[in-house]
C-alpha cells in the first residue's frame, strides 16, 4: 500500500484506529519513516489486565520518490478498548477537518455545535468545542488557503479583478512603516462597477455600518448601502479596515467620494449608530458637511442607547414612537408624557440633536422614511459566514454575492411588466385598493386643495381626515413628502 506523503498516511491510520474505538501514540516520527502503536503498551493499568496489545503500523519513504510504502501492518489490536469515554484522542482536529468540509463550504459559519453532532453521528465521538473551533479553521484553510497566503495573494487577485470588470474601483492604504520592499497592508476600498453606475438611480440615501472580522487577523468591514428603485438593498462600496477610528471611517467616506460617482451630485443623507468615528469625520470632512451631505441617526441605536440607562418597557416604548411619529401633535404629546414620567429620561432625548433622528424633524426629508441601519445591517447578516474568511476569499465572496444580485435584478426588470417595479407596483395597488374606500371633498378647485376621510373601521380605527394639496404633492398623513410616491389618500383624491 502506498500514500502520496505523510498526511495522508496519518489521517488513513487515524481514520481506521477511530473505527476501531482505539487511541494510537507516534513511536517513530523521523522525517522518512512513519511509525504508529496502540497506546495501550503506555498504560500500566492496561498491561496488568492482560499483554501488551502489538498492533503497530511502519511507512518508509522509496528512494527518489515523496511516495511512502507500508512495510509493517499489524491487522487487528490485541487488546481491549483504549476508549473509555468516546472522546478518543487519536481524532486530532485535521481529521475532524476533512469530515466537515463539504458543509463548511456551503457555510463558512457552519456552527460548532453542529459540528460537534455531526462527528458524534459519523464517527461517534465526542469532541470538545475547542477541536470544533479548530477543525472549522482548518477547514477554511484546506479550501480557501491560509489567512497568511491570502494577503500574499490578494494584488495579484485584485488586478485580475479589475481587468475582467473595467470601471471597479480597488484604492489601498499602507501603513506608514512601510518600506519600499515590504507594503504593510492597512485599509482596502472597494466598489464594483455595477453598483457605481446603479447608485445614481437610488435614493440619496446611504446606511453606513461596520461588522467585525474572526480569525488570527482581527479587522473590521465598512460597508455603504443604499436601495435601488424597486426598494431592494444594494450594497454600494465595500472597504476593509484594521479598527473602526476617526482616520479609518474619514478614510472611507473620502473614497467613497471620490469614486462612488453621482452624475447629479444630489446631497446625500447618511444614516449610521452614533459612533464618534464616523460623527468625527461627518463634521470635518468639508464634502460631508451640512448643506453638502446630512447626517441622521438610526432611531433603534439610539433607543438602544437609550435603554442602557432607562430600562423600561413603557420608556422604551415612547422613545421611539418620538423618533419615528411625523406627526407634531403626538410628538409633543409624547414629549410631555416623557417628561412627566421621567425627568432625566427627557433630558437624555432633549440632549440629543431632535434633526438627527426623529422623524418629524427631519427637514427637506432626507431619510426618505429610513428610520434604521436596518439595510446595511441585512448586509452584516449576509456577509455572517463570510467574517471566518480569510482576506481574499472574503472579497472574492462580495464579488459573487454581488453579481448574483445584478443577475436578478436585471432579470427582474425584463420581466416586469408594470408601470413600477414589483415591490413598488405592489405597494401602489394595495394603496389603490384602500383609496377606494376613502371620501372626497374637495376645498378649492383652483389650488386643488381636498379633505380625505377614510372609514371607520369596527376597531374604531380610521375616520380621520386628511388635506390632500395635489399640485404641492403633499398630504397631512406626511407620507407622500417622505417616500415621494403617493399615499391612499392622494389616490383617492386622483380616482375622485
Amino acid at each position: 500500500m502506498y500514500f502520496k506523503d505523510k498526511k495522508q498516511v496519518d489521517y488513513a491510520v487515524r481514520s481506521w484506529n477511530i473505527a476501531q474505538n482505539r487511541e494510537i501514540f507516534m513511536a517513530d516520527t523521523r522525517p522518512k519513516v512513519y511509525t504508529a502503536k496502540c497506546k495501550s503498551i503506555k498504560d500500566p493499568n492496561t498491561s496488568q489486565i492482560s499483554s501488551p496489545c502489538n498492533w503497530a503500523v511502519t511507512t518508509r519513504k522509496l528512494k527518489n520518490s515523496n511516495c511512502l510504502k507500508v512495510i509493517q501492518w499489524t491487522p487487528a489490536h490485541s487488546c481491549f478498548t483504549t476508549v473509555s469515554r468516546n472522546n478518543n484522542r487519536s481524532l486530532r482536529s485535521n481529521v475532524v477537518a476533512s469530515n466537515i468540509q463539504e458543509q463548511v463550504l456551503k457555510d463558512a459559519s457552519f456552527p460548532v455545535k453542529q459540528i460537534q453532532s455531526l462527528i458524534k453521528e459519523k464517527l461517534n465521538v465526542d469532541i470538545t468545542y475547542d477541536k470544533g473551533w479548530a477543525a472549522r479553521k482548518k477547514a477554511i484553510e484546506n479550501i480557501y488557503g491560509t489567512w497568511e497566503s491570502n494577503f500574499h495573494e490578494l494584488p495579484s487577485y485584485v488586478l485580475a479583478l479589475k481587468r475582467s470588470n473595467p470601471g471597479t474601483v480597488v484604492q489601498w492604504s499602507h501603513h506608514p512603516n512601510s518600506s519600499s520592499n515590504c507594503s504593510v497592508f492597512r485599509y482596502v476600498f472597494w466598489a464594483f462597477r455595477p453598483s457605481i453606475e446603479a447608485f445614481s438611480f437610488c435614493i440619496p440615501v446611504i446606511s453606513i455600518d461596520v461588522t467585525h472580522l474572526k480569525g488570527p487577523y482581527k479587522g473590521k468591514i465598512l460597508m455603504a448601502v443604499s436601495k435601488n428603485a424597486n426598494n431592494m438593498i444594494l450594497p454600494v462600496a465595500y472597504a476593509i479596515v484594521d479598527e473602526e477610528t476617526n482616520e479609518s471611517w474619514k478614510w472611507f467616506l473620502q473614497q467613497f467620494e471620490e469614486h462612488v460617482e453621482d452624475p447629479k451630485r444630489r446631497k446625500l443623507c447618511v444614516i449610521s449608530e452614533r459612533h464618534a468615528g464616523i460623527k468625527h469625520a461627518m463634521d470635518n470632512l468639508p464634502s460631508w458637511k451640512e448643506p453638502h451631505a446630512y447626517h441622521c441617526f438610526c432611531v433603534r441605536h439610539v433607543r438602544n442607547n437609550f435603554m442602557q440607562k432607562f430600562k423600561s418597557v413603557s420608556l422604551k416604548r415612547m422613545c421611539w414612537e418620538i423618533g419615528s411619529t411625523s406627526h407634531e401633535r403626538k410628538y409633543e404629546c409624547l414629549m410631555n408624557e416623557l417628561e412627566t414620567t421621567n425627568k432625566e429620561a427627557w433630558r437624555y432625548l432633549q440632549g440629543i440633536d431632535k434633526s438627527k433622528w426623529t422623524l418629524l424633524y427631519d427637514r427637506g426629508n432626507r431619510r426618505w422614511g429610513n428610520l434604521t441601519t436596518n439595510i446595511s445591517e441585512s448586509m452584516n447578516n449576509v456577509l455572517r459566514g463570510a467574517r471566518l474568511l480569510p482576506i481574499r476569499a472574503l472579497r472574492e465572496y462580495t464579488f459573487k454575492r454581488d453579481v448574483e444580485q445584478y443577475a436578478k435584478h436585471y432579470q427582474m426588470g425584463i420581466d416586469c411588466m408594470t408601470a413600477f417595479p414589483g415591490r413598488m407596483w405592489g405597494l401602489f395597488h394595495g394603496r389603490e385598493i384602500r383609496a377606494r374606500q376613502h371620501r372626497v371633498y374637495t376645498y378649492s378647485a383652483r389650488d386643488q386643495r381636498y379633505m380625505v376621510e377614510t372609514i371607520q373601521t369596527s376597531d374604531e380605527s380610521g375616520g380621520s381626515p386628511y388635506t390632500v394639496e395635489y399640485d404641492k404633492q403633499t398630504c397631512t398623513c406626511c407620507k407622500w413628502q417622505i417616500y415621494r410616491f403617493p399615499c391612499s389618500h392622494a389616490r383617492a383624491q386622483y380616482n375622485n
